[in-house]
């Protein structure tokens, strides 16, 4: 179930590292399971930072 958050963005799932098996050895350089892997793991990481800094803002000192 996708999570929605109060500025209408969706939460991110935390992507799974991809097994040796999933990649296929072609070079399929964008397309590859890897890289894959490393642009959603990027675009999640992103929103843990940008998340934990609303966090920090919203909770009162």
């Amino acid at each position: 179930m996708t999570q929605q958050l109060p500025n209408n963005e969706k939460l991110i799932e935390e992507p799974t590292y991809p097994e040796d098996w999933e990649c296929c050895d072609n070079g399929c350089e964008e397309m590859c399971v890897y890289e894959i892997y490393r642009t959603q793991k990027k675009a999640y990481d992103e929103q843990q930072k940008r998340l934990k800094l609303l966090d920090q803002i919203a909770k009162p000192i």
